[in-house]
């Protein structure tokens, strides 16, 4: 058959996905070292103004609130935090990704805790923002999970 038998545009694409996955997964690491050298700077790069944020307690709108939520954050750590991602998985279009992944964090006033987190981005300018965050934590609740948990 030879080297025409399959589409180039459609390999093209594949690698520009590809490319795109790692670029998100770059973003959502160095968002996490970010977190974990206390970098407010560094934490709040590639999210955007219109940010909307499910953390636990509340819903946070914009980002001038998702930057006051660190104050509580980093208001009485424990020792060194540590909030490092694991299992990332990314999904990538050309101008739409998601990313989930569970992270591990400590060193806070909270103790450890192992969490979901889950981001949905754009790009914008070339360039990928978050523009949604969403931290949750599973319940063993028996009235949300049904007797069988």
């Amino acid at each position: 058959r030879g080297s025409d038998w399959y589409p180039k545009l459609e390999y093209g694409k594949k690698r520009q996905h590809m490319s795109a996955e790692n670029e998100v997964r770059a973003i959502i690491e160095k968002w996490a070292r970010a977190v974990s050298a206390a970098d407010r700077r560094a934490i709040l790069a590639h999210h955007t103004d219109e940010l909307l944020m499910f953390d636990f307690p509340a819903t946070v709108q914009g980002l001038a609130a998702y930057d006051k939520t660190w104050d509580f954050f980093f208001a009485d750590p424990r020792g060194p935090i540590a909030f490092v991602p694991r299992e990332i998985t990314v999904s990538a279009g050309d101008d739409v990704a998601f990313a989930s992944c569970m992270v591990h964090c400590e060193g806070t006033s909270a103790g450890p805790v192992d969490f979901r987190l889950t981001t949905g981005l754009r790009k914008r300018s070339g360039e990928w923002v978050i523009v949604h965050e969403h931290h949750s934590v599973p319940t063993k609740e028996k009235r949300l999970t049904g007797p069988s948990s």
